[in-house]
This record gives C-alpha cells, sequence and structure tokens, in this order.
C-alpha cells in the first residue's frame, strides 16, 4: 500500500475512495441508524481530541490519518462512490436515500471538511449510482440492484437538490422506450425493476 501511495503521490495522483455508511449500518445491528446520517448524531464517536458525528466523516478521516502516518497527509482524496440505495433492505427506502444524499451534498458544499481536514472537503464525490442496476449480483443483499437515484427510464426517484440554487433533479429525457408493466425496455438494452 505504501508504494501505491507513493506512485499516486509522485504522479500527481489523488487517492480514490469508496464510503458506504450503509454497509456499517446494514452489516451490523450495534450501528446507531443516526450515526449514518449528516443531521447530527446522540452517539458522537470521540478519537482523542476530534469529535464524529456520522460514518462519512469518521470514514474519511480514518484514510487521513493513514496517509499521515505513510507521510503523505495532503494528499487529496476523491470519493469514487458513496451513496444510499432504495430498496432491497430495511433501511433501503427513498426517504433514506434522500436524506443522505442531501445530507452528504449539503455537508460538502458546507466546506466544513472534518476533523483532520478542516475547511477541505474532498476534492471529488461521485454519487453511487446514476441508475438502478437490475442485472447485477445479489450475493451482498437485494439492495445491490437499488442504488440509482434515477430509475431506468430516467425518472428521478426523489427530489434531490445538487447545490444549484433551488434547482431540483429533472427527469432525463429518454427516447426509445416501451412500457411492459414491471419491465421497462431501452432499445437496445434491458434494464429489469
Amino acid at each position: 500500500m505504501t508504494q501505491l501511495v507513493s506512485f499516486l503521490n509522485s504522479n500527481g495522483s489523488p487517492f480514490i475512495v469508496n464510503i458506504y455508511p450503509f454497509l456499517s449500518l446494514y452489516g451490523s445491528t450495534d450501528f446507531p441508524q443516526d450515526y449514518a446520517f449528516f443531521e447530527g448524531s446522540a452517539h458522537p464517536v470521540t478519537d482523542g481530541p476530534n469529535v464524529y458525528y456520522n460514518a462519512f466523516d469518521g470514514n474519511f478521516d480514518t484514510l487521513v490519518a493513514a496517509l499521515n502516518k505513510l507521510g503523505y497527509g495532503q494528499m487529496p482524496i476523491v470519493i469514487g462512490e458513496v451513496g444510499w440505495p432504495t430498496d432491497g433492505a430495511i433501511s433501503a427506502n427513498l426517504t433514506a436515500a434522500r436524506a443522505f444524499n442531501q445530507g452528504l451534498i449539503n455537508h460538502v458544499l458546507s466546506n466544513k471538511g472534518t476533523p483532520l481536514r478542516p475547511g477541505i472537503p474532498p476534492m471529488d464525490i461521485y454519487l453511487f449510482s446514476l441508475l438502478d442496476e437490475g442485472a447485477k449480483s445479489i450475493l451482498p443483499g437485494s439492495f445491490e440492484r437499488h442504488w440509482g437515484i434515477f430509475s431506468c427510464d430516467g425518472q428521478a426517484k426523489y427530489p434531490l437538490n445538487l447545490g444549484l440554487g433551488n434547482k431540483l433533479l429533472k427527469n432525463a429525457k429518454m427516447f426509445n422506450i416501451s412500457h411492459l408493466g414491471g419491465v421497462w425496455l431501452i432499445r437496445p438494452k434491458i434494464c429489469l425493476m
């Protein structure tokens, strides 16, 4: 790992990490649900002088601490995947997905940063996923097919403000779509709901 981080640094590349508080909640009955979101938590985690009110900041700073220990504490960090599913598990629903994703967007746009990187949000963040993936393996859980912020016909699943004033996501204009009951056929590909 040290060689990889050194290589990234010598080439001016960021470190890319995926952070999924949903998976922590899904995987442990002891994980406090409010800690997975951004509204504050009745269960903050204290690490020395640093207090974490949400799992995202805690996970992010775990990486920052590891990079600091290797001597690369200022390396830019990109969040390659982060999001919340809308179905397939008890805590996977439209309300939770909207609360998490909107909370994340608001948190990042506030430029608050984290305890170990105050005032420095991640370089870039990629919400996972644009569309549901009806053919994705459900071995980890049924939620794996339901990360999309749009349904496969291009309809926004819930209102989401990406920080562009009062504008919310708009439905995508999809062409060549046939509606077949519970299945959407998008030529030339098939997307199952």
